[in-house]
């Protein structure tokens, strides 16, 4: 619905391009579970470490950890992001349905 409502201002929201953007964050929570997947099969033994001591294999395995943490943690973040994205046009789309049914029992006339 676009138009001045004595409620608010001009208000034009377009639809695809909400889904387009939802789209766009699910895919890159998918790159992000792809990276984190990678970070999560990077485990190496201590025995790697072995020229530079357990000090060493102590912190990879905390960096390899946390940063597959991180990722998984972002790509949520990312899916929660085209969720409200997508809830926010779900109810867009019925208000707009609700109020042109109104407007129809009003006037009469078809919705348009």
């Amino acid at each position: 619905m676009t138009g001045n409502r004595p409620d608010g201002p001009d208000l034009a929201v377009a639809l695809d391009a909400l889904e387009f953007d939802a789209v766009r964050w699910t895919d890159a929570a998918a790159q992000l579970r792809a990276a984190a997947a990678a970070a999560a099969g990077q485990v190496l033994a201590a025995s790697a470490f072995s020229f530079a001591g357990g000090q060493v294999a102590t912190a990879y395995e905390g960096l390899r950890s946390r940063t597959a943490a991180l990722l998984r943690d972002g790509a949520d973040n990312l899916d929660a992001i085209a969720v409200a994205l997508r809830a926010g046009a779900a109810a867009y789309a019925a208000r707009e349905a609700m109020e042109s049914q109104r407007l129809h029992s009003v006037d009469g006339e078809e919705p348009r």
